[in-house]
């Protein structure tokens, strides 16, 4: 019986640089389908050799999430996602592979079914979205057996504030032992953690993280055409579950007898919506969008009143594209609030104040946000950490 630390053995396997691994692929919008895509294709683009790991889901698992079959076989998915980097404006993805998942629909999340490494090509290092993810279920190898050099995580959910959001005491304690087997996980599964902001309470991981700047937004969003004098509007977008702060978008716009524009689609929208019309605000559900960017031009301001992110995507994809932004103050949008054009508030009295500010606050060129969220930087610091 073999060691546990003894590597994994490939057979007929090129080796590769870096294998990118993803709990989660396009189309679902997640933030490891996104982060990912982009990771795979920028670090092949910076010349290494990349292999790029993503979930497959059968068909029942693609109808509990898309509500239908999407893709009848592995092949569909590869030849859909290099089409989708295409459009999204992403470099070329190199080698996809596949491992085994299921989505839970009770959990809202793809369970690993497949050891992910054991799937992979043999490779100096590993770039792994969400390590403490790829533990769940007791199938994927611990970084000893891997054989790498190294395999750098990259941590992005806040599961106990999702946990602890109910309120009630039990709650409280899973959310508690959650966080602790997690933390459990990602020492098993990675060398290294990286952060994606302070939001996240890594107490106990310290000898393992790394601060680095990993992730950008598309450049589509910097072709974004500049607001203009006439420009007035005000949006939202993202998933619709009240602890998106929908709440206070539906408040804030009734306060003020602002119109706000609503995108994006999720499990509470029915209730969301319905809460708009009982309180008479001026606010419009535009559904959901795959280009962000073509609906923006005819906003200043986006308005982002949740508390529940770790990094949220769209408050740096708005910045980028020029618009003012309405945040509040929390450790998730820690990153943001040396940026020009970042309105941040304490109470919702303020975030009104804030708003208006905001419609008539002249916008500062974007060209720091532009800098910090470059993809090709951050694929650079992510080669650097993995290889240098």
């Amino acid at each position: 019986m073999p060691l546990l630390s003894e590597p994994r053995r490939h057979v007929n396997r090129s080796p590769v640089d870096i294998v990118v691994l993803t709990t989660a692929a396009l189309p679902w919008r997640t933030g490891p389908a996104l982060f990912s895509l982009w990771h795979a294709g920028g670090l092949a683009a910076l010349g290494y050799r990349v292999a790029y790991g993503v979930p497959w889901l059968e068909a029942p698992s693609q109808k509990r999430l898309w509500g239908e079959v999407v893709f009848s076989d592995r092949n569909a998915q590869a030849d859909w996602l290099r089409a989708e980097a295409r459009r999204l404006g992403a470099p070329p993805l190199p080698e996809i592979f596949f491992f085994n998942g299921v989505f839970s629909k009770t959990m809202f999340s793809i369970f690993i079914t497949g050891d992910a490494f054991a799937a992979a090509p043999p490779a100096r290092a590993f770039l792994v979205q969400e390590p403490e993810h790829f533990g769940w279920l007791p199938v994927t190898s611990p970084k000893q057996r891997v054989g790498a050099e190294k395999i750098v995580g990259i941590v992005m959910t806040n599961y106990g504030h999702y946990i602890r959001r109910a309120g009630r005491p039990d709650r409280a304690v899973f959310a508690a032992l959650v966080e602790r087997a997690h933390k459990r996980l990602m020492r098993r599964h990675a060398d290294v953690i990286v952060p994606l902001s302070p939001a996240l309470d890594l107490r106990g991981l310290e000898d393992l993280i790394a601060w680095r700047q990993v992730t950008g937004v598309l450049q589509r969003f910097a072709e974004v055409p500049p607001v203009t004098d006439d420009t007035r509007g005000v949006y939202f977008l993202g998933r619709l579950t009240w602890d998106k702060g929908l709440r206070d978008v539906i408040d804030t716009a009734k306060a003020l007898d602002l119109p706000i524009d609503v995108h994006g689609e999720g499990p509470d929208q029915a209730a969301i919506r319905e809460a708009a019309a009982d309180a008479g605000a001026p606010v419009r559900f535009l559904g959901p969008t795959a280009s962000p960017w073509e609906v923006m031009e005819n906003y200043r301001v986006f308005f982002n009143p949740s508390f529940s992110e770790v990094l949220c995507s769209t408050t740096a994809e708005a910045l980028v594209a020029g618009r003012q932004v309405v945040v509040p103050r929390c450790p998730a949008n820690q990153p943001f609030f040396d940026l020009p054009n970042v309105h941040v508030y304490d109470t919702p009295e303020e975030g009104q104040a804030a708003l208006r500010h905001a419609l008539t606050a002249e916008v500062v060129a974007p060209t720091q946000a532009r800098a910090r969220f470059d993809w090709g930087a951050a694929c650079r610091s992510v080669a650097d950490l993995l290889l240098g």
